[in-house]
């Protein structure tokens, strides 16, 4: 009875270590701690998280690079209102205007704000989709990506608009 009762506890124990491990990360602006060229291992710390490009996406990472390792312990969530809203900037490129919900808007000013001339990224089902430098603070709730060509930002839309975001 000892046995079976020991048994089952390591089994828990064993289960409860693995589903930490496979945690996953909610969609959202999370700030980037650092960006990965290389294979080598590296050990993600407290509130830090190694994340990889989404594989349609992986030609927008930054010089090549392999992966993110972003910080958790802030970020916005990607609740959004309207669907994303494609706008011509010149021939060749266009921005793509995210409209946050209330709350996700007043955490959208807030994590902005305080992080100016950071980089952060986009997290969409657990990988990175896009990487860009925070310039100002954003406020009203209306968040634009800039800077796309190659038909990006359209794919960015489309990516949003399927994926599963939570909106009001």
């Amino acid at each position: 009875m000892k046995r079976i009762f020991f048994l089952m506890l390591l089994v828990c124990i064993y289960s409860i270590g693995i589903s930490q491990k496979q945690q996953t990360i909610k969609n959202g602006l999370y700030l980037v701690d650092s960006v990965i060229h290389n294979d080598s291992k590296i050990m993600a710390g407290p509130n830090q998280m190694l994340v990889s490009f989404d594989p349609d996406f992986v030609e927008m990472a930054p010089d090549g690079a392999k992966a993110l390792l972003i910080n958790t312990a802030d970020f916005v969530p990607l609740e959004l209102d309207q669907d994303p809203v494609l706008i011509p900037q010149t021939e060749n490129k266009k921005k793509l205007e995210l409209v946050f919900s209330k709350l996700a808007a007043e955490k959208l000013e807030k994590f902005t704000g305080s992080n100016i001339m950071k980089e952060a990224t986009l997290i969409v089902n657990g990988q990175a989709l896009t990487v860009h430098k925070i310039r100002a603070a954003i406020h009203g709730g209306k968040m634009e990506i800039t800077r796309c060509s190659d038909n990006a930002c359209e794919r960015i839309g489309v990516t949003l608009k399927e994926t599963v975001v939570k909106k009001r």
